[in-house]
């Protein structure tokens, strides 16, 4: 199915070129919902069912059951307030789920041209659109094993009450031990460019399903490991904390830094 998905993904963003007005709506505090966002949607909605027919969980479209066996989890647009100001990390994201274990994920970076795929027992994999003939190549986590060598993709959760917000302090402390922080906006983005062996850490204190159900079968195919706070599996219905790394050694020195702020 993998081929078909990922064309899928490619074939939803056809409306970012039609240069008409984004038709930008207000969701929640600093929440913003566009007609891309929903045309993205609708379009995979209809066309991921005709690949595999589960039923689809988005979060513009709700309506499937999250307790369904098998599903389709996907993000339209993961980082719409990037897509507004034209900053380039965003990403359409789609995941196949059975059972709560991810088996299937696509990540598609429009402004980039990039594609992340991944099938359960059949690798991760990262191919550029915009260079004819290119292919496919084996993405694969970097060989670090240590915080202290490691770019950290931070999330500020930026819904969350500006004056309580812990991640703030958890990214202070995550900044003393590493190299350096990175904030894409973006978790689907953050996942695969670990994957790619680009970044080393992903930390985020609340996501939802569809922002990471494409982009965690896609980091563990590459090698990587994906968790919440506590240590325990992602769950795919809920929000959750998530810490992505790209070693188990990494992992182990994260998951004691955010044991602190759980």
């Amino acid at each position: 199915m993998l081929p078909k998905v990922k064309q899928a993904a490619v074939d939803a963003c056809a409306c970012l070129q039609s240069g008409a007005d984004l038709k930008i709506r207000t969701k929640g505090s600093n929440d913003f919902i566009t007609r891309i966002d929903l045309e993205v949607s609708e379009y995979l909605c209809r066309e991921l069912p005709r690949i595999f027919p589960v039923p689809v969980l988005s979060e513009e479209n709700k309506a499937a059951p999250p307790a369904a066996s098998c599903l389709w989890i996907i993000d339209p647009i993961d980082g719409t307030n990037n897509l507004i100001y034209d900053l380039p990390f965003y990403a359409v994201s789609i995941g196949l789920v059975r059972e709560q274990q991810g088996i299937l994920g696509t990540v598609y970076i429009p402004a980039m041209g990039e594609l992340f795929s991944a099938a359960r027992g059949c690798g991760a994999f990262v191919e550029n659109l915009r260079v004819p003939g290119a292919g496919a190549r084996p993405a694969r986590v970097s060989g670090e094993d240590s915080l202290s060598r490691a770019i950290v993709m931070a999330e500020t959760d930026p819904y969350f009450d500006r004056e309580k917000n812990p991640s703030m302090d958890l990214i202070k402390a995550v900044y003393r031990r590493c190299i350096d922080c990175r904030i894409t906006g973006s978790a689907a983005v953050d996942l695969s460019y670990i994957a790619a062996g680009r970044a080393h850490v992903h930390f985020c204190r609340n996501l939802n399903p569809w922002d990471y159900a494409g982009g965690s079968v896609i980091l563990g195919e590459a090698g990587g490991i994906v968790s919440q706070w506590d240590g325990s599996p992602m769950a795919f219905e809920g929000k959750h904390t998530s810490l992505a790394s790209s070693s188990r050694a990494i992992h182990e020195e994260m998951l004691a830094l955010v044991g602190q702020f759980v």
